[in-house]
């Protein structure tokens, strides 16, 4: 089973996606004003990923960050199959 959210806050500046995987990771993609995105003509070009697992403790992505940024879709997709596996 896969859970998934979309939050779209009310200014519009700022989106959530996240998924929650079947072994009770969760991924979540962050974009938008004040996040470690970038923004295109036609959407966004990147965005920031996080995860966690499912007692809530986060899952280091990064060499020292808990929070990752400027992900191409190649990349989330990667951290998205990794987390998945966990």
């Amino acid at each position: 089973m896969i859970n998934i959210s979309v939050d779209t806050f009310a200014n519009r500046t700022k989106s959530n996606f996240s998924m929650k995987f079947a072994n009770g990771y969760t991924v979540s993609l962050a974009m938008g004003e004040g996040m470690y995105s970038t923004a295109g003509d036609e959407g966004f070009t990147s965005v920031e990923v996080g995860a966690w697992d499912k007692d809530g403790n986060w899952v280091k992505l990064g060499n020292n960050d808990d929070v990752i940024g400027w992900q191409s879709p190649e990349q989330i997709l990667a951290i998205m199959n990794t987390i998945a596996a966990m």
